[in-house]
């Protein structure tokens, strides 16, 4: 019972307001390079509220298949499902839900096409599970056995999730990447001097514009005169992935951010 109350108390500190402060600190210092002062002026730039929710956002995608597994464990399946579904929607996949489907099938067709040793293991044990979980159902009533099922149901989601949505320390990791990534547009920016630069714009008007630079994250003050052209663009290795079910189809690309003076 205690182990239960000081999970649920960890779940309600994660959600609340102190839990998403403490997740949106994190990630502006991560896209501030971990620099407090730039971190500053991103929040004096955009405002608290924006900040916030600039920074917290993002992290619903990376966050939600590792939230339904935590929720699928505590028993919560509900709220396991919604979580699972919402995942399927919304948080980007190293693979399209084409490829994915065709890996299941492979993996699929591995176990089918192995000797009978292989299948008689494989039925050996999924009657082993299927009796110890009568067995406790009869013994300790519906609950406590949705429960067991919840963790059986975990360890055996947590290979395609890791495969999925892997949130790694690396270059190559597509969530790492994601997380690093400012919230707002990339924007090459032509200078009156013939000078383009690749940042984010933090704030604008008749005077100053304030820029995150994307290559070193510091902010720089341009003059708004000096400002000839602003356009969108793509940085190298921030490209946007889907998620395995997209409800919208795929939007054109940005181009890519263009760092030397035009020629």
């Amino acid at each position: 019972m205690l182990r239960r109350v000081k999970r649920s108390t960890t779940l309600a500190l994660v959600l609340s307001p102190v839990g998403v402060l403490l997740l949106a600190v994190v990630r502006l210092l991560i896209v501030s390079d971990y620099d407090e002062n730039t971190a500053l002026a991103i929040v004096h730039s955009g405002g608290y509220v924006n900040t916030l929710l600039g920074s917290v956002i993002p992290l619903v995608p990376i966050l939600m298949p590792y939230l339904a597994l935590l929720l699928l464990y505590l028993g919560q399946t509900v709220a396991a499902l919604l979580a699972l579904a919402a995942t399927v929607l919304i948080s980007p996949a190293t693979v399209t839900g084409t490829a994915a489907l065709s890996i299941a099938r492979h993996d699929w067709d591995a176990i089918g096409g192995g000797d009978g040793r292989r299948h008689a293991l494989l039925i050996i044990l999924a009657a082993a599970f299927g009796l110890l979980l009568l067995a406790e159902l009869a013994g300790s009533g519906l609950r406590v056995s949705a429960r067991s099922v919840g963790t059986a149901a975990v360890v055996a989601l947590v290979p395609p999730v890791v495969f999925l949505y892997p949130v790694t320390v690396g270059n190559s990791s597509t969530y790492t990447g994601l997380l690093t990534q400012p919230w707002l547009p990339a924007e090459s920016i032509t200078l009156a001097t013939h000078r383009v630069v690749t940042g984010y714009v933090l704030d604008s008007d008749q005077d100053w514009t304030e820029v995150l630079l994307a290559g070193n994250r510091t902010v720089a003050r341009y003059r708004t005169g000096q400002v000839v052209a602003r356009a969108a663009c793509q940085v190298a290795g921030a490209g946007q992935r889907r998620p395995l079910l997209p409800l919208i189809a795929a939007r054109s690309r940005l181009p890519a951010c263009v760092t030397a003076p035009p020629p």
